[in-house]
Order: C-alpha cells, then sequence, then structure tokens
C-alpha cells in the first residue's frame, strides 16, 4: 500500500503515525497461527536476522549472506511438505503430527518423526537432504550465532584485554578495549564492561559473564583467557604469524579479526582482534567495525601498507 499526503514535510502531526487507515491495513493483514498455513514462500540473506516463516526455519546456509529461499506446501490430510529451498543447508519443519512425510528438492523422505514438534533435515556432502536427529551441535551455525564477525557485538558484549604479553602489547590491549567501549559510547549510547582476561578466568565470576560474547584482544600468547576462550580452534594468532588450519601467513605487520562460537554457551560468540606484532596490532584500528557500511567476514587478514587486499 502506498499513500503520499498532499503538502506533507518530514513531520505533519500525530496523523503521520497515529493514522486509522495505516491501523486497518495491519488489522487486515494479520499474521495466521502456524497451523492454518500451507504455503510458505520465504527469503531471507541471513538466519541472523530472520530465520522463520510460518512453520518454517532456515537454520544453516550453504552459502553465507547470499539468497536463502523456501517455496513450500503442507497437505494437512496427507501429513506431507513438498517444494523446493535454494541456498539452504539446515532446515527445521514445526509440525503438530508425531510423523511426515516429505519431498524436498526431488528427494522423497518418508516417515520422519518429529522431535519436540519439529522435523530437522540437512544436506549432505553431496547435497541430499537427510534427517538430522535431535538438535545440531552448538558449535555449528544457527539463527542465534552464525555471524559474520560484527555478530560478535551481540549478547551484552564484554571487552576482555590481555594482560600476558609485553608491556608493549598488554597497553595497546588495555588502550584498544577503551577506545572501543568509548567508541561504542559515542555512536550507541551505551555502556560496556571492560575487564582484564585474569577477571574473566575468575571462576567466581563465571556467573557474571554467562552467555555474553567476548571481544578478545591480543594473540595466543598475549591473551591469558586465548586457550579457554578459543583452545585449539582453526585460526591462531601468534607473534609473526597466522595459522588458519594448514596455512600459514607469516610477518610481524598482519592484523586479523575473526568470529568463533563461546565454549559452553549456544549462543555467545568469541570475537578476536588481534595481530602478529606492534604493527599488526595498530593496525586493527584502521577497520572502524562499529561503522554500519563496514562489514569484515567471518575472518579477516590485513597487511600493512595494503590495508584493502586480504590475505
Amino acid at each position: 500500500a502506498y499513500y503520499e499526503h498532499p503538502g506533507a514535510g518530514h513531520w505533519w502531526g500525530n496523523e503521520c503515525v497515529d493514522w486509522p487507515p495505516l491501523f486497518a491495513f495491519l488489522r487486515e493483514h494479520e499474521l495466521k497461527p502456524v497451523d492454518q498455513i500451507r504455503r510458505v514462500d520465504f527469503v531471507t540473506m541471513s538466519p541472523a536476522v530472520s530465520a522463520r516463516s510460518g512453520w518454517a526455519t532456515i537454520e544453516a546456509q550453504q552459502k553465507a549472506l547470499a539468497p536463502s529461499t523456501v517455496h513450500l506446501t503442507y497437505d494437512l490430510a496427507r501429513k506431507r511438505f513438498e517444494g523446493t529451498t535454494d541456498n539452504v543447508s539446515r532446515l527445521s519443519l514445526e509440525t503438530p503430527a508425531p510423523s511426515v512425510d516429505a519431498t524436498i528438492d526431488g528427494r522423497k523422505l518418508e516417515g520422519l518423526t518429529a522431535d519436540g514438534g519439529r522435523v530437522r533435515l540437512a544436506r549432505t556432502r553431496e547435497g541430499e537432504w537427510s534427517v538430522q536427529s535431535g538438535s545440531p551441535p552448538p558449535m555449528l551455525k544457527s539463527p542465534e550465532r552464525c555471524g559474520p564477525f560484527k555478530e560478535a557485538f551481540n549478547r551484552r558484549f564484554v571487552l576482555v584485554y590481555g594482560t600476558a604479553g609485553t608491556p608493549e602489547e598488554n597497553a595497546w590491549s588495555l588502550a584498544r578495549a577503551r577506545y572501543d567501549a568509548e567508541v561504542f559510547w559515542y555512536r550507541g549510547n551505551g555502556s560496556v564492561d571492560v575487564i582484564p582476561d585474569v577477571a574473566l578466568l575468575d571462576p567466581s565470576r563465571a556467573d557474571e559473564f554467562r552467555d555474553r560474547s567476548v571481544i578478545l584482544y591480543g594473540h595466543a600468547t598475549s591473551h591469558a583467557a586465548w586457550g579457554a576462550l578459543l583452545g585449539d580452534g582453526p585460526v591462531r594468532v601468534d607473534r609473526g604469524v597466522i595459522r588458519i588450519g594448514d596455512r600459514e601467513i607469516k610477518g610481524d605487520d598482519l592484523a586479523c579479526l575473526f568470529v568463533r562460537p563461546r565454549p559452553g554457551s549456544a549462543v555467545a560468540s568469541v570475537g578476536v582482534v588481534s595481530g602478529t606484532g606492534s604493527a599488526g596490532l595498530r593496525l586493527s584500528a584502521t577497520i572502524p567495525y562499529f561503522v554500519s557500511g563496514v562489514a569484515p567476514p567471518d575472518l579477516a587478514v590485513v597487511r600493512a601498507g595494503a590495508p584493502a587486499k586480504a590475505l
């Protein structure tokens, strides 16, 4: 629906928000209860932003931040879901029936048992749909936690600076955490906790930081909480080198940002702001991730002198 008020400017009184035709439109377009929905046509760019329409939930994408679509119908009498998907790696379907059938992307699945009122499907490596028993492992991407990097600034994030490095590294870590806290205060009018790594590791304060996302400043040697939060994960940043799986990138002028699931939590993340040396640590400040137009991916490595080139 579209309406243009003659002669109106930016604000033309209370009617521009408290306008009877607007609320009549909303009343006429109320969402149906889930058990009355027979067709779902849904597109999302990210399950973290929007994952569900009716009884269908896109749990994860094949390619991050590309359009993911579902076009599905539900036959109540036959207890059968049918339809197609695109760029969807995990899908869950809500149903009150204890058992249903499905034909998704031409793949027939018979006698699917609903677990907690949901049927969960996942693509195999060959691209075929298969039944997923139980909830997916929390370390996998999900609507609650699926990146990219800036998603780490959810869940009442706490800024944690390192104290296990050299005096220069420790000074940088504290200064960078304080800087980010003030930028967030200025831009978002929000107050953020800034704590040392030893405080996060203090067992007596575990409840205080439970299920909160952590922004870690430093590398594997300079930050005492690296092992507890990141362990032997696929990305490790240290003095002079970044290891990503089997790949090594060497130099003391590398900045690295990445996000990982926080161990022990199904919803919180760990965002890492790191570097391989003094130049790399300082370089991280040139990536203004609180600015809306800046969108670092799950993992970004940048070398000093070529900040526009991802390695």
